[in-house]
């Protein structure tokens, strides 16, 4: 068995194939069609739903903000009060330990008798 002559080819001797009319139908251009849109498919009753979910959602988020920012006000008032009766109280103690320090009965006798100022029990009351 012999092997037949193998020639070589150049790019022009080539067989040429002519196309069939069915590779030449799939080669032709075919026109850009415009996707139909997709919201032609969802009913009327089925946007007002949507639409009446997203309304509710943004009132819903909307007043969150509002009542988060009015409870942030009255926390920030109350801290305020707060801190001002600690303050009073504070001042209250000072004044309350002042006063007793000032109505002791040795400091009372004490200044008496500096000012040579007899003494008479009787006289001598405490204060509250």
């Amino acid at each position: 068995m012999a092997l037949p002559e193998r020639k070589n080819l150049e790019l022009y001797d080539a067989p040429h194939a002519t196309p069939s009319s069915q590779d030449e139908r799939l080669r032709e251009t075919v026109p850009y069609l415009v996707p139909q849109s997709k919201l032609k498919k969802v009913s009327k009753l089925e946007k007002i739903v949507f639409c009446a979910f997203v309304a509710t959602f943004l009132f819903l988020s909307i007043a969150t903000i509002k009542m988060t920012t009015s409870i942030n006000r009255e926390e920030e008032a109350i801290t305020s009060v707060q801190q001002d009766i600690n303050t009073s109280k504070s001042a209250i103690d000072k004044l309350e330990q002042e006063k007793n320090e000032l109505l002791r009965s040795d400091r009372i006798k004490g200044i008496a008798e500096k000012a040579n100022i007899e003494l008479r029990e009787d006289n001598i009351r405490k204060i509250k």
